[in-house]
């Protein structure tokens, strides 16, 4: 468990720019990887002995922060800046471009996206992820991207069934009981390829979205180092979701209530395999960020 706890905290912090070796804290990463290595944790290892090396490492390094590189324009700077952050180079420099087209240029530039960008040393957000996913969008329909339409089935509604169906049952049968649950109170949700679920609860458009951000926390904010945005994906479509890999799985074990075919939101990304996918959504979350005393 410690283990687990731990692997959640450095992924909470972590954020690791090419150019500059920056976590999303502002730790060194070879100072995170040295206070990793300090320690092997055996099954009784306790919480309080995987995280307390990393205090060390924030007691070191608190009140670090990063700045963009001295050379280049102000767009390439501001470019550089947001990889560091964890956005990819593409994405970055259409968000350069938008503003540019607004009128925001030069060093004003530059300094309106590390304002936007908040508190990023400890991941609080003023505006950078929302404006980084409407642009994601614009990209999307001009790279003629399409529409994906799914199902989501509140707790109130399945009340567990769906992890509770034989695996020898007929496919027809597991089609009867989903539309019976979609139409007891299902919600659909409408929203664009290459978004994954927790883009759309966090920054998705139409009624579908603002409920589903109702059921889906992302505490994280996509990062994978909670479960908040855990889901129960439906038998039928487990197979074109695909299969968590260890890390994600180290976070299932640690959600609500997980079942066979539980997967995180922020990895589920959409496509037009999923094309009316039903997912079903937990009856709580677990956050073990919560517990652990930053």
């Amino acid at each position: 468990m410690a283990v687990r706890i731990l692997g959640a905290v450095a992924r909470r912090v972590s954020s690791v720019s090419h150019g500059h070796c920056l976590t999303h804290a502002g730790l060194p990463l070879q100072v995170m990887r040295a206070t990793f290595a300090e320690t092997r944790w055996g099954s009784s290892a306790t919480v309080a002995d995987a995280v307390s090396p990393l205090f060390r490492c924030f007691r070191c390094f608190s009140g670090s922060s990063a700045k963009p590189p001295s050379e280049g324009t102000p767009a390439d700077k501001a470019v550089v800046f947001m990889v560091s952050l964890h956005y990819d180079e593409k994405l970055a420099r259409a968000i350069v471009k938008s503003l540019e087209h607004s009128g925001t240029t030069g060093e004003e530039l530059l300094s309106v996206i590390r304002t936007l960008a908040g508190r990023w040393e400890v991941g609080v957000d003023n505006g950078l992820a929302d404006l980084a996913m409407v642009v994601r969008a614009q990209m999307a329909r001009t790279e003629g991207k399409k529409m994906v339409k799914f199902w989501c089935v509140p707790s109130g509604v399945w009340s567990g069934r769906a992890a509770a169906v034989p695996e020898g049952a007929d496919v027809e049968d597991r089609r009867a009981m989903r539309e019976e649950m979609i139409q007891k109170g299902a919600f659909e949700v409408e929203a664009l390829e290459g978004m994954s679920l927790g883009d759309v609860a966090m920054h998705g458009d139409g009624k579908g979205s603002d409920i589903l951000s109702e059921y889906i926390e992302c505490s994280c904010s996509g990062i994978m180092a909670c479960s908040t945005c855990h889901v129960v994906i439906d038998k039928d479509f487990y197979k074109s979701v695909g299969e968590p890999d260890e890390d994600e799985l180290d976070m299932i074990d640690l959600a609500y209530e997980p079942t066979p075919t539980s997967r995180l939101g922020c990895q589920v990304v959409l496509s037009s395999e999923l094309e009316g996918m039903v997912i079903y959504l937990p009856r709580g979350h677990n956050n073990i960020m919560d517990d652990i005393p930053f």
